[in-house]
């Protein structure tokens, strides 16, 4: 498997991760501030990744 390819998997693991959570805590009586702390730093690794696989992508298609 690629490097591109594990980063997009790994990208959508992390927002799945993050859906998850955000549904945990709208659903939650009294959500912990450890709960938006873990929804947050997920969804920036998903974005990271997405994003640093889509600058490979294109940084390849332009050589």
């Amino acid at each position: 498997m690629n490097l591109r390819k594990l980063d997009l998997v790994f990208s959508v693991i992390l927002l799945l991760n993050a859906i998850r959570i955000f549904y945990i805590i709208v659903t939650a009586d009294d959500p912990k501030p450890v709960d938006y702390l873990v929804l947050f730093f997920s969804t920036l690794g998903a974005v990271i990744l997405f994003m640093n696989s889509r600058r490979n992508k294109h940084k390849k298609e332009n050589e």
